[in-house]
């Protein structure tokens, strides 16, 4: 924690979406009409929705777990419908009424049900949370131990340069990761290829678990963000982090 606070900055910053599936950002101009990817839906997708009625923007959803796609499927079937119930403050899924879909048309949202990795067109295994009430699996099954012997579903990959391709996105104003420690191998990737989004806003996942390796992988991936132009920016969300470019900090 002293490594994190001494390599951070104190900036102002903007929150959206619920205390369990809401994030910390940099208010910018770029933000508005732009294209986000947003990479872990789960079935609280506060975030997303806010930042489409906030900055007319379009989301790319990539989470290929069941009941996330069920949540994300649910959502589109109610775009053009009010807000009439309040969010869930006390947990991870949201009821479909409580998202202002309102004004939110269709070419909004895209969905990609397919896990982000490094790599496209692979099929991996998808590990299940050890608890039932528990939606989002794992690639790396840092949940069970890192365990090879645990439940799965068999999914197939997609990777950030691929999407970029295919949407011909010429810059990513910002990517949202919370893909249960695949960020470990996103991010390296991300900038090895050279895209550099705006904004990072990622969660460490494994973190959570009392792992070394978990530690030693994020630091990594810090300096290798911190040399690539990034800022850390400070955020109240452990272990919810927030790296922008250095030209988007007045």
């Amino acid at each position: 924690m002293f490594f994190i606070k001494k390599i951070s900055i104190d900036t102002e910053t903007v929150f959206l979406g619920t205390p369990y599936g809401g994030w910390s950002f940099i208010e910018n101009d770029n933000l508005y009409d732009s294209v986000i990817i947003s990479a872990g839906a789960g079935e609280d997708i506060s975030f997303d929705i806010e930042f489409i009625n906030k900055y007319n923007s379009k989301v790319i959803f990539i989470d290929p777990t069941p009941r996330a796609l069920s949540h994300l499927e649910e959502t589109v079937k109610n775009l053009g419908v009010k807000k009439t119930k309040s969010y869930d403050l006390n947990g991870g899924k949201q009821e479909i009424n409580s998202y202002d879909l309102e004004n939110i048309k269709k070419d909004k949202i895209v969905i990609i049900d397919k896990a982000l990795t490094n790599k496209s067109n692979e099929k991996i295994k998808f590990y299940k949370p050890k608890e039932k009430e528990f939606v989002s699996h794992s690639i790396s099954n840092w949940i069970n131990n890192y365990s090879k012997d645990t439940d799965f579903i068999e999914v197939e990959t997609i990777s950030i340069s691929e999407i970029v391709e295919i949407y011909n996105l010429s810059n990513v104003t910002l990517l949202k990761l919370d893909i249960e420690g695949a960020e470990n191998i996103v991010i390296p990737d991300i900038l090895d290829k050279k895209i550099f989004p705006d904004q990072i806003l990622v969660e460490f996942d494994e973190i959570h678990g009392p792992y070394f390796r978990a530690y030693k992988s994020a630091f990594f991936i810090f300096f290798k963000l911190l040399i690539n132009g990034y800022k850390l920016v400070t955020t109240a969300m452990f272990p919810d982090f927030l790296f922008v470019k250095k030209n988007i900090i007045s």
